[in-house]
């Protein structure tokens, strides 16, 4: 199994740590890390990677990763843009997931929603001292209680996967919307056809699909 900063250098290099090297740009991390690791257990049953996730006042954080970004911004980003991961499938999916659902959201954003979860908000208060001192130690997340609220996560990504699906088999041209079957490989070609067709449409929707080698608008 990978550590925790080899996924960290796949989204810096990616350029997903928005407004880089900066308490932002650590904060954007380190929700990308949780989302990924939380979108694996609801995905696969089991976590990305091993390093404790501990609740901080913003949100999950990787104490590790967030310390090198804070720390050594300049060598961790050169290491990042020069690595070469070697991925699983499984892993490469559980990332391209996350950039995908979640990449363009900001630090806050992501914040916000992390806060939504209750096994945060329960690590952080047990980490909490009468004192208010706050005990890092104290503020691990477990591996159970993300599982308990995984179902949220999922009908997330599973909303997510439907919507992209849902694109991917049709093209609004006009104020017309097409569906195609997926035996078609769009062109640019094809596009104007369809935007010519779509000039004197008569109605909003039509299905396309091949015949022999023809598109035929139906």
């Amino acid at each position: 199994m990978r550590r925790a900063i080899d996924f960290a250098k796949i989204f810096i290099k990616r350029g997903l740590d928005t407004k880089c090297n900066t308490y932002d740009g650590n904060m954007k991390l380190q929700k990308l890390l949780f989302f990924a690791n939380f979108i694996s257990i609801a995905e696969n049953g089991k976590v990305l990677f091993r390093e404790p996730i501990r609740a901080f006042s913003a949100g999950c954080v990787v104490e590790e990763v967030r310390l090198r970004y804070k720390n050594d911004y300049v060598s961790f980003c050169r290491d990042s843009e020069g690595f070469e991961p070697n991925l699983s499938q499984e892993e490469y999916d559980v990332i391209n997931l996350t950039a995908e659902i979640f990449g363009h959201l900001s630090a806050r954003e992501l914040s916000d929603i992390n806060h939504s979860f209750s096994f945060w908000k329960k690590a952080v208060e047990f980490s909490e001292h009468i004192d208010g001192f706050k005990d890092k130690n104290l503020a691990i997340v477990s591996y159970e209680e993300m599982l308990a609220e995984s179902a949220n996560i999922k009908e997330v990504v599973a909303r997510f996967k439907a919507n992209r699906k849902e694109k991917a088999f049709k093209e609004i041209v006009n104020d017309v919307t097409f569906y195609f079957s997926t035996d078609i490989e769009m062109t640019d070609d094809m596009l104007k056809q369809l935007e010519n067709f779509s000039r004197q449409a008569e109605d909003n929707t039509y299905t396309v699909y091949n015949d022999d080698g023809n598109m035929v608008i139906s």
